[in-house]
């Protein structure tokens, strides 16, 4: 017990021993961890608050705040009001810093956003959801990176027609043999040993090198091709979190459509249960319309399952932590804007599609690789040489140099040259077919996003023209019931007719938007349009 404040003692563990402390003793210098009654009668439940969140975390952190405690105390010894202050400072910033204790789970707000599986929800609109794929998408990031690469490998195909120079320092030892060096056949038969110490540089500078050129040429048309590439998987991860977005707010408006279903299932099981009770209706039409609510609640649990999905989805496309879950805010829309006819969308996806330019970018470089092999058997001219210093010492050199100029002609390279050649025209006819067979498929994509929005469109007028003529024959159906002219098999089948509506109408919305971001995909707008 505390002899003063008369409470029970926590031990802290030091390297030496346990020892029991309160509010009079100062922490050992060689505390490693632990807590103690730190307060004075007035404010000992903020210590005891205290000790209770330390001893419930094990964290490194919220080591810290105990040591930060400590020091503060050990401090506030002489003055214990100064303790009381900065015991009750720590304890508001524990609570600020929402440090998870028990106490602080218990403390929660009722009104609190709660998630069953633990998720932590996001609230994003589309467009903060493709801006926050594009920040930390790992494949977003590979493709930039490797478009770096690229234009590294760009460089060093550049360097092999500029000038080149070396910086030579040299200290040698030599004894030579005169007879074998200049057939000397009387003596003295070697000369040395001696030192040698030359300091210099070489210089190789490429006059014409057309094959250089070439290859250069064509690995500036790979590095384009490369952006391209880092484009295209731009387009194609906006065109993923679209999707992913869309999906999850279709679910949404199924979820909202079945709870308004259920409401509606509920009024009309009361209305069954009061005409039975006044003896106007018999207890299947109860039995019957209880079972409807059974069905749609079933339903409602389905719609909140895929929008789990979906949301767990979304986040995966986003790279969001595992504890975490995508909300979307915004709505499934019915908005439809004019979309440009089809020689406009197609001339506008051959100029912008990132696929095909980067396509069209390697039929280039594979053209351009065909003319480097060719130039291989062209004379290459070169100004190469040397200058530098040589002595015996440092301090005795002379200048000597050799400056050439060369003229390099391959003759015989055992047929290399030759398979260059034939490879490099190989693959210049397979960028051929490829560039073609790339500018065929966004012609039917394009096509196919035409008309798979001129179909959403008429879908969605046919299905709101539904919905209003389900929810009138819903109504007749409705008072026909409570006037007690017929039962409610009219009711029953009125719901089911609306709720097929309204799926259809909520389906042709998201096939609306669906076909007017394909279409955008196929342009190569996609990323413009959405992550503006």
């Amino acid at each position: 017990m505390c002899r003063t404040c008369g409470e029970n003692l926590i031990r802290i563990r030091t390297r030496r021993k346990q020892e029991p402390l309160c509010h009079l003793q100062e922490f050992p210098n060689d505390t490693a961890c632990g807590l103690a009654c730190i307060a004075n009668p007035a404010g000992h439940s903020e210590a005891i608050a205290l000790g209770y969140i330390f001893a419930t975390r094990g964290t490194p952190d919220v080591g810290i705040l105990a040591r930060s405690a400590g020091a503060s105390l050990k401090f506030g010894i002489a003055r214990p009001a100064l303790a009381v202050a900065a015991t009750r400072a720590v304890y508001l910033l524990v609570l600020i810093l929402g440090i998870g204790s028990p106490a602080n789970a218990q403390g929660a707000p009722a009104n609190a956003p709660v998630n069953d599986s633990g998720a932590a929800p996001v609230p994003l609109s589309m467009r903060e959801a493709v801006q926050l794929a594009l920040k930390q998408n790992p494949r977003w990031l590979a493709a930039r990176l490797e478009a770096l690469e690229s234009k590294q490998q760009t460089r060093e195909a550049r360097a092999a027609f500029l000038p080149k120079a070396n910086l030579q320092v040299e200290e040698q030892m030599n004894r030579l043999n005169l007879a074998t060096l200049i057939g000397q056949e009387p003596r003295p038969y070697s000369v040395g040993p001696y030192s040698n110490v030359q300091t210099g540089s070489t210089f190789d500078v490429p006059l014409i090198a057309v094959s250089a050129w070439k290859s250069y040429e064509a690995e500036k048309q790979r590095e384009a091709a490369a952006r391209s590439d880092a484009e295209d998987t731009r387009e194609t991860i906006v065109s993923l979190v679209v999707a992913q977005y869309l999906s999850l707010q279709r679910s949404k408006a199924t979820e909202r459509a079945v709870q308004s279903r259920i409401d509606l299932a509920e009024s009309l099981l009361r209305l069954a249960n009061d005409e039975l009770q006044q003896g106007t209706g018999t207890s299947t039409d109860a039995l019957r319309a209880d079972v409807e609510l059974k069905v749609e609640q079933e339903n409602l649990v389905e719609a909140q399952t895929q929008t789990k999905a979906y949301g767990y989805g979304l986040a995966q496309v986003l790279g969001l932590g595992e504890n975490q879950q995508a909300v979307a805010t915004e709505d499934l829309s019915d908005q439809d804007g004019t979309e440009p006819d089809e020689q406009s969308s197609l001339e506008q996806a051959f100029r912008l599609r990132p696929d095909l330019l980067s396509a069209e970018a390697i039929r280039r470089a594979s053209a351009l690789d065909f003319q480097s092999s060719r130039s291989q058997r062209w004379p290459e001219f070169h100004f190469d040489g040397f200058w530098a210093e040589t002595g015996r010492a440092p301090d005795a050199g002379l200048p000597i140099y050799s400056y050439q100029g060369e003229m390099r002609l391959p003759l015989f390279t055992g047929g290399r040259i030759m398979a260059e050649v034939a490879r490099s025209k190989l693959a210049e006819q397979r960028a051929d077919q490829l560039v073609s067979d790339r500018r065929n498929a966004v012609t039917q994509e394009v096509r196919t996003a035409l008309s798979f929005l001129q179909g959403a469109r008429q879908e969605l007028q046919l299905a709101t023209e539904a919905v209003d003529l389900s929810t009138r024959e819903l109504k007749e159906s409705r008072d026909r019931f409570a006037a007690g002219i017929t039962n409610n098999i009219e009711v029953v089948t009125a719901q089911t007719s609306l709720a097929q509506a309204t799926d259809s109408q909520i389906g042709a919305m998201y096939r609306l938007q669906q076909a007017k971001a394909d279409l955008s995909r196929a342009r190569g707008r996609i990323a413009e349009d959405y992550g503006r």
